[in-house]
C-alpha cells in the first residue's frame, strides 16, 4: 500500500521517465533525478538547519549566502532550459546535483521565515551569521550529493521511499509555513513541539493531501490530452 502511495505521489509531480531517473540496481526512483534532487535536497537541508540552528534564529542569511543560494536555485533552471533548447546534453548526475542545490536554497530562505512566524519569541539573528556554519552546511550538502550518486544497490529501497517521502515533506512544510502566516496561528509557540503545533500540522497535512491530489488530477488530464 505504501509503495502504491509513493508511486501516486511521484506521478503527481513528475513525468517519471526511467531514462532520467536514478537507478539503484533494479530499483528506479519514483521521480526523475532532477525532481529527486529538489525534494531530497529540500528535506535534507531542512534537517541540517533544524540541527544547526536551535536558537530560533529568524533573520535571513547574509547577502553572500543569499547570492550563492540564488545561484544554487538558478542552476537547475538553467540546466533544464539549456538542455531542452539543445545547447548541451545534460545527464542524471547534473540533474540531481543542481536539483539538490536548488531544493537546499529554497529551504535556506524559508527556514528563518518559519522561525519568525512560529515562535512567540524568536531570536533576531541571521542564520549563517558565521561563515564557518555556511561552509559546514555546504560541505554536508556536497557529501550527500556525492554519496547518493554512488548509487549503492543495497540502498535502492531507501532512496526509493526517501524520494516519495521528501515530496510529501516539501509540500507539508511549505503548507505549514503558509498556515503560520495566518494571524491566529502565528507567533504562538515557545518551543518546537507543543500544543500550538497540533492544529497547524493537521491543517497542513490536509492541505498537502489536497495539493498533491490536484497535481495528480492535472497530470492525469495532461496525459490524456497527450494521447
Amino acid at each position: 500500500m505504501f509503495k502504491i502511495l509513493i508511486e501516486l505521489v511521484g506521478f503527481s509531480v513528475c513525468h517519471q521517465l526511467d531514462s532520467r531517473s536514478l537507478v539503484f540496481g533494479d530499483i528506479v526512483t519514483p521521480i526523475c533525478s532532477r525532481c529527486a534532487g529538489i525534494y531530497i535536497g529540500f528535506m535534507t537541508a531542512a534537517v541540517i538547519l533544524f540541527i544547526m540552528f536551535r536558537k530560533k534564529q529568524n533573520d535571513l542569511p547574509p547577502l553572500y549566502v543569499l547570492i550563492i543560494s540564488a545561484v544554487f536555485f538558478l542552476s537547475t533552471i538553467i540546466d533544464g532550459l539549456a538542455s531542452y533548447s539543445g545547447l548541451y546534453m545534460t545527464n542524471n548526475i547534473i540533474r540531481f546535483s543542481t536539483g539538490f542545490l536548488c531544493g537546499a536554497a529554497i529551504i535556506t530562505v524559508l527556514y528563518p521565515v518559519f522561525n519568525f512566524q512560529y515562535y512567540r519569541e524568536s531570536l533576531n539573528e541571521r542564520i549563517f551569521k558565521k561563515p564557518v556554519t555556511f561552509i559546514i552546511f555546504t560541505a554536508i550538502l556536497i557529501v550527500s550529493i556525492v554519496f547518493t550518486l554512488f548509487r549503492f544497490d543495497f540502498l535502492g529501497s531507501f532512496y526509493y521511499y526517501l524520494s516519495g517521502i521528501s515530496v510529501i515533506f516539501t509540500f507539508f512544510f511549505v503548507s505549514l509555513v503558509m498556515i503560520f502566516l495566518i494571524p491566529p496561528f502565528s507567533q504562538q509557540a515557545e518551543k518546537l513541539f507543543n500544543r500550538h503545533l497540533l492544529l497547524p500540522v493537521a491543517l497542513a497535512l490536509i492541505l498537502t493531501f489536497v495539493e498533491i491530489f490536484i497535481a495528480y488530477k492535472l497530470h492525469q488530464l495532461m496525459a490524456r490530452l497527450a494521447l
